[in-house]
């Protein structure tokens, strides 16, 4: 496999301690990776890895006007220099994905198509990336450019997606040429991500049906797009 063989998750510490329920959806990739190191990055590790090692961009991060830039941020710097696979708290793994990850070397997951849509939809709840992939290099000389800090959305949730999250993604993917996109695989949707946002909210409220079950037929994992960083002012 190219991909190192490190998980990465994320959890400051600054607004309380990892929920019991992360905690265990955290568990699940160290019960099916067993094999792989399991990192899990604090406030101080976050700073420390900025200042030592992108010192340049110490600037940008400290500047971003809400936290969870920062944490969408920092996900690229890791991915860019250490490599492995980055997964948020409110995704489970149901089984290994080794499998589909060989020898890939940059991977994104895509969202479950909600009616047509016109592009691909991809966030990143979890990414998977060699050290030093170009994609996932361009991904960070954007996020860091003082651009980003330029007041030009007209809320919260607009500016994170532009300027650190899955919009800015697409937008510069699809800025690649043909051949630099067949180095980027964007994962089908039915292997890690399910469902959509509103099949998910059913199964956070305990609905049962054979509908849902029937989405779990290929997947590997499940993102639950519980998106706890819409509830807070930073």
């Amino acid at each position: 496999m190219k991909i190192p063989k490190i998980i990465h998750q994320i959890w400051s510490g600054i607004d309380g301690p990892l929920p019991q329920e992360f905690r265990s959806l955290g568990e699940t990739w160290k019960r099916d990776y067993p094999d792989w190191e399991y990192r899990l990055w604090d406030n101080k590790k976050m700073v420390e890895f900025v200042k030592n090692e992108y010192p340049e961009y110490w600037f940008v991060y400290q500047k971003y006007p809400f936290n969870v830039q920062r944490w969408d941020a920092i996900r690229y710097l890791i991915l860019e220099k250490i490599g492995g696979m980055y997964v948020d708290f409110d995704y489970e793994s149901l089984q290994p994905m080794c499998e589909i990850l060989e020898n890939k070397t940059c991977c994104f997951s895509l969202e479950k198509e909600v009616g047509s849509n016109l592009f691909k939809v991809f966030n990143n709840a979890m990414m998977m990336s060699t050290p030093n992939h170009p994609f996932m290099q361009k991904i960070v000389k954007f996020v860091f450019s003082r651009t980003t800090l330029i007041p030009q959305y007209t809320n919260k949730n607009l500016t994170i997606f532009n300027t650190t999250g899955p919009y800015a993604l697409i937008r510069l993917y699809e800025t690649l040429t043909t051949e630099e996109k067949e180095d980027v695989y964007l994962i089908p949707a039915q292997f890690v991500s399910p469902f959509t946002g509103l099949e998910a909210e059913e199964v956070r409220l305990g609905v049962v049906n054979q509908k849902l079950d029937d989405c779990l037929d290929n997947a590997y994992a499940v993102h639950y797009y519980v998106s706890n960083w819409v509830k807070t002012n930073n």
